[in-house]
């Protein structure tokens, strides 16, 4: 008997110990709940930690008081499903990846967007894969066969069709406007992304000189106080209080513009000239400094405002890497503190620079590269926050008690933000990211949103979230469609994506997503069909695209098999606008358009490449029976085919998507919906929603 007695340990040995019972309750899935009974369920999101570093002490802390409730609510007979995933993090991992290029002497542009999306995704599962390990030992009871990530394919369709659906509600609108801009990251920041530091800086007192109508200096002057001379090059006015005794003489008339002798142009293209209006404004503090404001409606959030509503022109001085630009005049091409330097200098060998005094101000930073943020007026995205429809309920739930803050005071933060709300700017100019679904119709104008709810059925679906997650262009074959399907998931490469796309996204079995020959069949018989002609590889000249438009017109059936040159130019004045843009893609530009001008050229070029007589190329790329003509179809190397993308007030196929990205926040915010499904309803939803109509009937 004593033999069989085992001897504890004398010493607790948590390496030993939480290792052994770790491995067990992933092996044995304890936490998985596949189909939990309605009257049982009881759900939680981790919030998503970044994929950038590791998990710090906030995140423990977290994740504990998560893990209590969550196995308090196992012992009170619930089951519990707590679903773990991360966050793409757009700017901070992108930051981190350029951050190793530029060890390099490398930027992202010297990689391009198809290349650096490569790399950020080569790095991401590195860092995932850390934080994954932390948060199992931190011993979080999380369901990870549930685990999700903010750039997954399930994901990335909920954030279209809600950009979609708030973009049709007049949420969502592009505007110009004045947002904090990092010249480093080259992107826009939100308010909640800049970081104010205490710093020593100087206030420069500058001297305006007064003009009469023709333009000539009076003697008289208005002293204005700036921290950043070098944004006085667009100014466009300078204003004072309406009722300030000092000034209220000067109002209506003109000031010259130091250092300015240069025509500059607004953001339009318009012309500006040097002489700026004074203008009174109630909001200008008559005891703040001189009383008097120089307005630089590109560069200050407060002069923008300003300038709107005084008509002001829009002058731009700086490109998006805060170096001076061409209505910066002499000062082009310097970096916005040399520039500054100069200037000062400048001002003070032409006795313009009344005083400097030194001072410390909050001065805004990027919250990742520290970098000091430069306000910018640009066209961007913005949910509209502002609007009654999104802020009243917020503001409401906190002024009835419904929803409490602990400590109380933070109430009042809480509701003079939401009293004060900007509307949110929600674009990035960044790569990493969900890109911003809207697509710009190069004929007409148009601003085209699609997403998943844009299409009929599941293929179409399929097709188009395959694209919008820039997995393969709009113009794709079969194959690569199969192949990334057959690829091990990002987020659980125990699944295929095929798989994925079943139990997370579309949340149903679908037959084309287990066969591959229904799968091409349906492609085949869905979308317009581009074929691609075969290159001779010891001949220096590409088919181009007159002979690709007329298999492509054959192909998809505007063109009998036998056809004439009638049928293609007819069939080409009808499909003009798929066939240029098309191939435009495809051989990156298209020529010779003019052989479709009439019946007679395109005649010619038939009979021309029937023969290959008339060819200078000596090519043979069609037959000719008797008038007629035929394609070759031994000459097409592969056929592919189009998302069929197109403009909803022109119908043209002309359409530009836009470059930017959403913000992170945007995405963050579906995340307790996204993780379980929506937008997609199945069959289990509708039953339950047509029950309760039922029953209160």
């Amino acid at each position: 008997m004593s033999e069989n007695r085992k001897e504890l340990p004398k010493h607790y040995n948590p390496d030993e110990i939480e290792k052994k019972w770790r491995e067990f309750w992933l092996q044995e899935k304890l936490y998985h709940i596949e189909k939990p009974q309605k009257d049982k369920k009881f759900s939680v999101v981790l919030p998503p930690p970044n994929v950038t570093g590791s998990l710090h002490m906030g995140h423990a802390w977290n994740i504990t008081i998560q893990d209590v409730i969550a196995r308090y609510k196992r012992m009170d007979g619930k089951q519990v499903v707590w679903v773990p995933g991360f966050d793409h993090a757009g700017i901070a991992t992108q930051f981190v990846v350029e951050r190793k290029l530029w060890a390099e002497n490398k930027t992202r542009f010297d990689l391009g967007r198809e290349g650096m999306l490569k790399k950020i995704w080569e790095w991401v599962p590195v860092s995932r894969n850390a934080i994954r390990t932390q948060l199992q030992f931190l011993g979080g009871s999380v369901d990870w066969e549930r685990e999700r990530f903010t750039l997954d394919e399930g994901f990335s369709r909920a954030v279209r069709e809600n950009f979609h659906r708030l973009y049709e509600d007049g949420l969502i609108y592009r505007g110009r406007y004045i947002v904090n801009w990092c010249p480093k990251d080259r992107t826009a920041l939100s308010d909640l992304e800049v970081e104010y530091e205490e710093e020593p800086g100087k206030l420069w007192y500058i001297k305006y000189p007064v003009v009469d109508d023709e333009g000539k200096e009076t003697g008289e002057y208005i002293t204005v106080a700036t921290t950043r001379p070098e944004t006085m090059l667009g100014d466009t006015a300078v204003a004072v209080h309406p009722e300030d005794e000092r000034y209220k003489h000067l109002i209506g008339k003109k000031l010259k513009l130091p250092l300015v002798a240069w025509e500059r142009k607004d953001i339009d293209g318009n012309p500006v000239g040097y002489y700026i209006p004074i203008v009174a404004d109630w909001r200008v503090k008559k005891d703040f400094g001189t009383g008097a404001v120089k307005i630089t409606p590109a560069h200050d959030p407060n002069d923008f405002e300003i300038g709107k509503e005084h008509n002001l022109p829009i002058v731009v001085v700086m490109d998006e890497t805060a170096h001076m630009n061409e209505n910066a005049g002499e000062f082009k091409g310097l970096d916005r503190y040399v520039a500054r330097e100069q200037i000062v200098e400048r001002l003070q060998k032409l006795g313009l620079l009344e005083k400097e005094e030194d001072i410390t101000h909050a001065v805004g930073h990027c919250y990742r590269c520290k970098t000091v943020i430069e306000p910018m007026v640009s066209e961007q995205w913005f949910v509209k926050t502002s609007d009654e429809r999104l802020r009243k309920p917020a503001t409401e739930v906190v002024e009835k008690d419904i929803v409490k803050f602990v400590p109380e005071f933070w109430k009042k933060h809480y509701l003079h933000w939401m009293y004060n709300l900007r509307d949110w700017c929600i674009s990035r100019q960044i790569w990493w990211g969900h890109r911003i679904p809207v697509w710009y119709c190069q004929k007409c104008g148009h601003i085209n949103v699609f997403s998943e709810k844009s299409f009929d059925n599941y293929l179409q679906k399929l097709i188009f979230n395959i694209f919008a997650n820039q997995k393969m262009g709009q113009i794709f074959s079969t194959q690569e469609v199969i192949d990334y399907l057959k690829q091990s998931n990002f987020v659980h490469p125990e699944m295929t994506n095929a798989q994925f796309y079943q139990k997370f996204v579309f949340l149903q079995e679908l037959d084309f997503l287990k066969d591959e020959n229904l799968l091409r069949e349906l492609i085949d018989k869905t979308y317009p069909k581009v074929p691609i002609l075969k290159q001779n590889p010891s001949d220096s000249v590409i088919v181009g695209f007159p002979p690709h438009a007329i298999y492509s017109m054959r192909l998809n059936g505007w063109i009998p098999e036998e056809f004439t040159a009638e049928d293609v130019f007819n069939a080409y004045k009808e499909h003009e606008d798929f066939l240029t843009y098309t191939y435009g893609v495809v051989l990156n530009g298209v020529k010779r358009t003019e052989v479709f001008e009439s019946v007679e050229t395109v005649e010619d070029w038939l009979k021309a490449h029937a023969t290959g007589e008339g060819c200078k190329n000596n090519r043979v790329l069609l037959n000719q029976i008797g008038d007629k003509y035929s394609i070759k179809p031994s000459l097409i190397e592969e056929v592919k085919y189009i998302v069929p993308l197109r403009c909803q007030e022109c119908g043209s196929y002309h359409l530009k998507w836009d470059e930017d990205v959403l913000d992170t926040w945007f995405s963050s915010a579906l995340w307790p919906f996204g993780v379980f499904g929506w937008p997609e309803i199945t069959a289990e939803d509708i039953e339950r929603v047509e029950k309760a109509d039922n029953d209160s009937c």
